[in-house]
């Protein structure tokens, strides 16, 4: 059997057992791919990778993590292995770890809405308000009615006081949204420290009732 036609059956079977479920099988099939003297660097990045997933899927972050290293020291521009440690890190409330993943894939592919997005939540959790709006915008700019992404602004801008551009993102997020109850409760509470009480009132009022909606829509599937 030619070496090619080695490669090629490994992968095969690693596939068809991820397929069909069979993790631990798939694992043994991408290890002996690894350990096949003629994979070059692409395919070890690609198995290693694999391998990430597989082992996230069982549960086991630490044989993930290694694997996910491991796909980036055989190609250092494996975006999605940034990506997948940046949302592992993210999980796990690692945020500025999570930040130096996301930075590194955004790097290489900066046409990914959703991760500017995270990265903005892992700003925004670590209080850096600024720098939160700036990958905000970013995930906007790729996708003008992104409404977590709207939303995620309208919140951050409401931190630092610059209440008429918070409100701009609320009224978006609404217009987009007309069930968006978080949005209405934020636009309340802006709407009251502006000094609006009718339209704040409303609002609290809309806020309530929506998500009291929303709880028995859920309670009775």
């Amino acid at each position: 059997m030619s070496t090619e036609l080695e490669l090629s059956n490994l992968m095969v079977d690693a596939y068809t057992h991820q397929k069909n479920g069979d993790l631990s099988l798939a694992i043994q099939a991408w290890n002996a791919l690894l350990n096949h003297t003629a994979a070059d660097k692409n395919l070890k990045a690609n198995a290693h990778l694999s391998l990430g997933n597989l082992h996230q899927l069982q549960g086991n972050d630490e044989l993930a993590i290694e694997s996910m290293s491991s796909a980036i020291k055989a190609n250092p521009n494996s975006t999605e292995a940034y990506f997948c440690l940046a949302y592992m890190e993210q999980e796990k409330d690692n945020f500025p770890s999570a930040i130096e993943y996301f930075e590194k894939a955004l790097a290489l592919n900066n046409k990914d809405a959703g991760a500017f997005n995270n990265l903005g939540n892992c700003y925004d959790q670590l209080e850096k308000s600024t720098e939160a709006i700036n990958a905000y915008s970013q995930a906007i700019i790729l996708d003008k009615n992104y409404i977590a992404a709207i939303y995620n602004r309208g919140n951050a801008y409401m931190k630092i006081a610059k209440d008429d551009l918070a409100l701009e993102d609320l009224n978006k997020a609404i217009e987009l949204d007309a069930n968006f109850y978080q949005a209405y409760y934020n636009r309340g509470t802006l709407f009251k420290r502006m000094g609006k009480s009718s339209q704040a009132e409303d609002d609290l009022t809309k806020a309530k009732a929506l998500a009291q909606q929303e709880l028995e829509e859920k309670t009775k599937q």
